[in-house]
Order: structure tokens, then sequence, then C-alpha cells
């Protein structure tokens, strides 16, 4: 007999309920559902990163990474207060610099988190596995689950440490208005006592389609802790290249936990990530495919009579269900899978305010889209 695994906790915390539906899927099904771009990247990066490994071979890194890389990186996303290397760790991936961020930021056992409602499941989770006090946000589907900061104001305790924000978000699509981030910063500023750190998820930064310019808090806000990736906006999910950006201070040590934890990211990958912040018109280069696409996803919704949340960036939608499949979306997803053979993400999965939608990328192939919401709006009628 095996011996039992000691930490409680990390069995308490529910497998992934996006890959379990993905497991589920045939060869034959139109895949709506991982977070994954269909596009292709640009090889031209590779090939320099080739050419430098073929040169000097593939050494470690220093723990938080490249330091050009960092400086490069904080040039771009660190905002008006992290504009040096040392503002950068450079991570396995966004989700790994979201577990540094909690980890390095929030005490167990004194201070609380707050995580939206709706919102990727990792926060919770990874909250859960700390043994951290957490507490929901919610938004509200009538305001298309938009932050809005007077909500995340209201929320806060005195033993709110930290707080999670994604714009734009995943599931939703969601973009944080320029106004509501600067009220936010404000409400923020002006509250006694120590102050509340805001880890802002930006992995869908480029991917924006509101007529606003997009505004970062790490703009507005001086204790922002940003996570960035090239995963969606390069297509390059598996290449797990990611960034924590912060304060001197917290980037050190959120750095000390990483070489802990990974010791360093991939001399490759980073040398791939190089090349392309060192032309950083590449990290928009896809957004012209993206904004087609979703214009394709919008005509076929409206065409099929689909009740949707459209979105103000990253590349999914929120189906509204109906009828019988209303008030249970765990449910209708794998009977849709099982009859129609569409594989989409349960709405239940991102919190309760999301419970009777499911949810749909529009990152796959075009004919993929646009055959998977046809299908969609058959099974509903159903």
């Amino acid at each position: 007999m095996s011996p039992a695994i000691a930490n409680s906790r990390l069995l308490k915390i529910a497998p992934s309920g996006i890959r379990a539906i993905h497991d589920r899927r045939r060869a034959t099904s139109l895949d709506l559902g991982i977070g994954e771009p269909s596009l292709k990247p640009d090889i031209a990066p590779f090939e320099a990163a080739v050419e430098w490994v073929r040169e000097h071979g593939c050494p470690y890194t220093s723990y938080a990474g490249l330091p050009e890389l960092r400086e490069l990186v904080a040039d771009v996303y660190g905002g008006k207060f992290c504009r040096a290397a040392d503002n950068v760790c450079v991570t396995n991936g966004s989700q790994e610099a979201i577990f540094l961020a909690i980890k390095t930021l929030a005490e167990p056992g004194r201070d609380e988190v707050l995580v939206p409602n709706p919102g990727y499941p990792i926060y919770h989770k990874v909250c859960e596995l700390e043994g951290i006090a957490w507490r929901s946000v919610d938004f509200a589907a009538a305001d298309a689950f938009t932050p809005r900061a007077d909500a995340i104001l209201a929320a806060l305790q005195p033993q709110t440490r930290l707080i999670v924000l994604a714009s734009p978000a995943n599931p939703t699509g969601a973009v944080m208005p320029p106004s509501e981030v600067v009220a936010l910063a404000r409400g923020l500023s002006a509250r006694p006592g120590p102050p509340v750190y805001v880890l802002v998820d930006e992995v869908y930064r480029e991917l924006t389609y509101t007529d606003e310019p997009f505004t970062s808090l790490a703009d507005e806000y001086p204790y922002t802790v940003t996570v960035a990736s090239l995963s969606k906006s390069c297509a390059l999910t598996g290449l797990r290249v990611g960034f924590f950006i912060g304060s001197t201070e917290v980037t050190a040590a959120a750095g000390r936990m990483h070489s802990l934890v990974l010791m360093s990211a991939s001399q490759f990958a980073q040398r791939v990530a190089l090349e392309i912040f060192r032309d950083p018109i590449r990290l928009r280069a896809h957004v012209p495919w993206y904004i087609d696409q979703r214009r394709t996803m919008l005509d076929s919704a409206r065409q099929h009579r689909l009740d949707i949340l459209e979105p103000g960036g990253a590349f999914y939608v929120l189906v509204r269900l109906c009828g019988r499949h209303a008030g249970d979306s765990t449910a209708a997803a794998y009977e849709l899978l099982d009859t129609h053979d569409v594989v989409t993400v349960p709405g239940a999965v991102f919190a309760s305010n999301t419970e009777g939608y499911l949810r749909v990328t529009w990152a796959a192939r075009r004919e993929a889209v646009t055959e998977g919401l046809a299908r969609i709006a058959q099974f509903l009628r159903t």
C-alpha cells in the first residue's frame, strides 16, 4: 500500500474543469474550449535563438532571467513605476507569476485576498493551496461583468492584503475602462493603513477591441504587480514564458521563491522572447486576425440568434444557456459534446456568476467557430 499523501489542502482542490472536458473530446470534435490560438507563431525569433545556441550553447541564466530581456519587458509592461530590469522576473508562464504574487504578498492566517467573480479559477485555488483566506468581488452580468472600482473598494476589509484583477478578463473578455482604473487607484491610495497590493493579470493585454485606449493600473498605482505572457498575443502557449513585474523589493522576494521552485526559465525560450521584445511590434502582429475573427464570431452569433455577452478583449465569448439547460452549465457542456460534438467550457468553472453560460473560444479555426456556434444554437433549440 502506498503511503498517504500528507498535503490535505492539495487533495481538496478540484482538478481543472477546463481540462476535464477537454480530455473528453473526440478526433471529430470542434474544440471551442481550450484557450489556445490556432495561429502559427512567427518563426524568425526561433531561428535567431537557434543561432545564439549554436554559438554559445544553452547555459543557465540568472534566476530572474536575462537582464537584457527583463529591461525590455519593463519598458513595455512596467508602467510608470517599474521601468528597470530589477522590476521583472521571467517565469514559467503567467500561471507561475500568479502563484508567486499570491505566495509572496499574502500571509496565511493573517491576510485576505479578493478575487473576481467570475474569474480564472487558479486565483482562488492558489489561495486554498497556501491556506490564505479569500473572498469574491462580484461583477454583474447586466454590466457585461465589467470590473468596477466601487465594487472592489466596497469589498475591502482591514485584513485585505491583495486584490486580483484581470483585464481583459477570462472568461468574459471584459476590459476595465480607463475611468474605472483611475478611480480604483485613487480609492486605494486614499485608504488609511498599509497599502493593498493589486495583482493585475494582463496576459490578453494586446487583444483589446474597445474604442478607449487600454489603461493599465501599473500606470496609476505604485502597489501594482503585473502578470504578462507571450502565450496569447504571439501564439506561444507551449513556450511557457511569463513575466512578474513589480517593485524592486517585491520582485526580489518573488524571485527568491522562483529560484527555489524552478531555478530559472528556459534559456532558449528567453532567447525567443528577447527577439520578440527587440521588435515589440511583433506583440501585436496577430491583432488584425483577431479583429477579423471577432467580427466573424459576432456575425455568426447574430445569425443564429445566440444570446451572448459581446467581449471587449481576449478571445472568448459567453453564450447564455436557456430552457432546460440554463440551470446547470456543466451538464449542458457535456451534453453538447456528446450530442453535437462541440467542446466548450461550463461557466460554473469560473465561479457562481457565470453559471448559466458556456465559455466559447473564437481563437479556433474560422470554420470551427462558425460551425460550432451553429451547432450550439441547434443544441439550445432542442
